[in-house]
């Protein structure tokens, strides 16, 4: 008679992760899609819409780094976050907050587009949707963890990143060349936008509709999630004692500057992509700008098809090869080889700037072998940070502080690249971030003697 306990606590169980399961195939595919947008709009889709509004590079570069800086101070009230309220209310008011943030941004982009103050305006509004994006990584993320058993979080660890990119297809392609079909769509004359004579009272109607259409969307998507998410009972503040926050917050700096080798994970984090990003920051700028000033002249369509599609196919490509060289070998084997194959593929930017081709069979072929080495390196540094913060009772909070610094080594390049741009040209500022990228090497140098040599291989 007792033996049939263990059966039936067994079945429940089964049951229990089963209908787990079946929740997740719905609300975790659009919880990470909704978290891919915010980021893929500020960081890609806003150069475009500002370029297409006349504003200098140097200034569109400007704004994406200070917009960008919220994404580097997110540790900072992550314990916030953690310690007070349900991460599922989080979650749904955030998405909320997102889609008001994309209705003001609309609102701004028709009413003061081409106004001494619309630059303010815009880095204000990017501002506040970082900080309000980065806020709901921190929930989205702790939330998936408490709201799914081991097994199904690591089943669905290739769910999140898969739509975490759809979203980068959806904005970088899909709504850039969204963008330059309505701007055809408005005015079937401008089919010179690739030469700069595209007039900004058009682009901004056509910026101003995608940037309600967005905020709808996001919309929907909160209020689907307020529907579709699961209630765990796991889903509570983690500090309810007075003071608690600060201390567990002290605790979690203390430790993280306390570790080993701390200063040469600070320069791997730092330099690993001191090249890349500076190249990554202007790329849409050289695609857009005309052969005169030394572009490609890519209008939006083709752009949003060259680059967001064919590109960020790429990319996932090059992750998923560097994911299985890494089962294979171990981390170890091929960080220096993803290091070099991160840079190498920055000389395909010189060789365009240098001839400046116009078909987009060899523009799509360089931004492919680019992209495909993105996807392959960048994988190396997602590894490293994952190693360094493996161990620890605040290992969670410690990921947390490495990726604030990895868009601080985003965003800080930034601040240089526009003046730098000006002053060299594409030509030559594309060899100077491939100078930027030699440091690098001898830090990794460094670092790879401090790696198991089984680290990151696949165990039998």
């Amino acid at each position: 008679m007792f033996s049939r306990a263990p059966n039936a606590a067994g079945a429940a169980a089964t049951a229990k992760s089963s209908s787990e399961f079946f929740a997740a195939c719905f609300w975790v595919p659009a919880l990470y899609f909704v978290q891919g947008l915010p980021n893929t709009f500020v960081d890609q889709v806003a150069p475009v819409f500002l370029k297409d509004l006349r504003l200098d590079n140097s200034l569109i570069i400007a704004i994406g780094a200070w917009a960008y800086l919220p994404w580097t101070l997110k540790a900072l009230w992550a314990p916030l976050v953690d310690g007070v309220g349900k991460k599922r209310t989080w979650i749904i008011a955030t998405q909320f907050a997102l889609a008001a943030t994309m209705c003001v941004l609309a609102l701004g982009i028709v009413a003061a587009a081409g106004t001494p103050a619309f630059a303010w305006l815009v880095v204000i509004i990017l501002a506040t949707m970082a900080a309000i994006s980065a806020t709901h990584d921190v929930a989205a993320d702790g939330f998936y963890i408490i709201a799914l058993n081991s097994g199904n979080q690591a089943l669905f660890s290739g769910v999140r990143s898969t739509f975490f990119r759809l979203a980068t297809i959806f904005g970088k392609g899909g709504i850039i060349a969204l963008a330059g079909v309505l701007i055809l769509a408005t005015n079937p004359t401008q089919g010179a936008e690739q030469s700069g004579s595209l007039a900004p009272e058009i682009a901004k109607v056509a910026w101003g509709e995608i940037a309600f259409g967005l905020a709808i969307v996001v919309a929907i998507f909160a209020l689907v999630h307020s529907l579709i998410l699961p209630r765990p009972a796991s889903d509570m503040p983690a500090v309810r004692q007075r003071g608690l926050l600060g201390r567990n917050f002290v605790a979690t700096w203390k430790s993280f500057f306390a570790a080993k080798h701390v200063a040469l994970l600070f320069a791997v984090l730092l330099l690993y992509r001191l090249g890349e990003v500076q190249i990554a920051s202007v790329s849409t700028l050289f695609f857009k700008d005309a052969a005169a000033s030394g572009g490609l002249g890519l209008d939006n369509i083709d752009l949003g098809l060259l680059s967001g599609t064919i590109g960020t196919v790429a990319l996932l490509a090059g992750g998923i090869v560097a994911g299985i060289a890494v089962a294979w070998r171990g981390l170890r084997f091929w960080l220096w080889g993803m290091l070099f194959w991160l840079n190498l593929p920055d000389l395909i930017y010189v060789a365009f700037a240098h001839w400046q081709p116009t078909g987009n069979v060899v523009i799509g072929a360089g931004i492919l072998v680019e992209q495909f080495g993105y996807g392959f390196g960048f994988a190396g540094y997602m590894l490293y940070m994952i190693f360094a913060c493996r161990e620890g009772e605040h290992r969670v909070a410690h990921y947390a502080i490495c990726s604030g610094i990895m868009a601080l080594g985003a965003m800080l390049p930034k601040l240089w690249t526009g003046a730098l741009l000006n002053a060299l040209g594409y030509e030559n500022f594309f060899w100077w971030a491939i100078a930027c990228s030699i440091p690098a090497f001898f830090v990794v140098a460094r670092a790879r003697k401090f790696l198991p040599a089984d680290f990151g291989k696949k165990v039998a």
